[in-house]
């Protein structure tokens, strides 16, 4: 009878032991993934991606367009924005690695106003 128990718990270590293996991987692997709220353009997928790109909308990809090529013309330099979409489907403004969701929230006041110009002009 006590052979039987030893092996018993034998076979409930080995098999805990497995069971934390398999979580551990499976926690690296979910850990590796990048968050949902930064999605990434693979630069193959378009001749618009550029490395590192967040994913936004069509229309907020054309608005930040436009915000690039006014910060470009104020020759404000080493501003580069980057529309993203969050996971619950929210815009994100990105500036550098600063994130901001809204406009009002953005400190340089160069770059509120040309988001808000680039919006109106998108929109006329």
């Amino acid at each position: 009878m006590s052979l039987s128990v030893a092996l018993l718990v034998g076979l409930l270590v080995v098999l805990f032991m497995i069971f934390v293996a398999v979580a551990a991987v499976r926690s690296a692997r979910s850990m590796s993934r990048r968050p949902p709220s930064m999605p990434r353009a693979d630069p193959a997928s378009g001749p618009r991606a550029r490395e590192g790109e967040r994913l936004a909308s069509a229309s907020s990809e054309a608005i930040e367009d436009l915000v690039n090529q006014a910060l470009a013309k104020a020759g404000v330099d080493g501003v580069q924005v980057d529309f993203g979409t969050a996971h619950d489907g929210s815009l994100e403004i990105w500036i550098g690695d600063d994130r901001y969701t809204s406009v009002d929230s953005i400190p340089d006041a160069r770059v509120r106003q040309a988001v808000a110009d680039a919006v109106a002009s998108f929109n006329r």
